[in-house]
């Protein structure tokens, strides 16, 4: 499968543990959006009436925290969650680890 080999060669591109680990955590922190999801699904299904986020799609940024001649920013990366309600993106800090 073309897709397969392209992540394959993206990740032995990498030279530090740092980036690996960041592509680790974002990859397990996506199995469990979808495993939620899989358990939503099934819950809904089964007649416990639990409500499924249509959609959240994780990032990892790096933010500047405002203060004046810090020599540190930008900061991070963390992940923040986004996902739209009533027509609206909204967002929350989800950590530096997840």
């Amino acid at each position: 499968m073309v897709m397969i080999k392209t992540f394959t060669a993206i990740v032995d591109r990498q030279k530090d543990v740092e980036t690996l680990q960041e592509m680790k955590d974002y990859i397990d922190a996506r199995i469990r959006a979808l495993e939620s999801q899989t358990s939503e699904a099934a819950d809904r299904s089964s007649g416990k009436g639990r409500e499924v986020v249509a959609s959240v799609t994780y990032r990892l940024e790096k933010v500047r925290c405002g203060k004046k001649g810090c020599k540190k920013c930008p900061h991070g990366p963390y992940w923040y969650a986004y996902w739209k309600e009533n027509g609206k993106t909204k967002s929350k800090y989800i950590g530096k680890n997840t």
